[in-house]
């Protein structure tokens, strides 16, 4: 994913401090380069709180993005594999 559409979702979300602060880490990272998908980041953003006046290191930030998305692709997969038949198992 390219920087202009990820500086886009962190302005969208009202996280373009976060953006101006790692954005560098981001490039250099490659974070988000295999990102295929918007929504992950958008959803990341929304399901945590940041705040400016605390600090988060790009390691923190890093980590819990990894964190999230990971669990996100294994509810994809679980969801997948998951049969109508499961539904019914007492």
């Amino acid at each position: 994913m390219d920087g202009h559409s990820v500086k886009n979702i962190f302005e969208d979300t009202g996280y373009l401090f976060l953006y101006d602060k790692f954005n560098y880490q981001f490039y250099v990272s490659g974070l988000f380069d295999s990102l295929d998908q918007e929504r992950i980041i958008s959803d990341f953003l929304s399901a945590f709180a940041f705040d400016e006046k605390n600090p988060l290191f790009f390691d923190d930030f890093s980590f819990y993005f990894n964190c999230f998305h990971y669990s996100q692709q294994k509810q994809q997969m679980l969801d997948f594999l998951r049969t109508d038949y499961d539904d019914h198992i007492c």
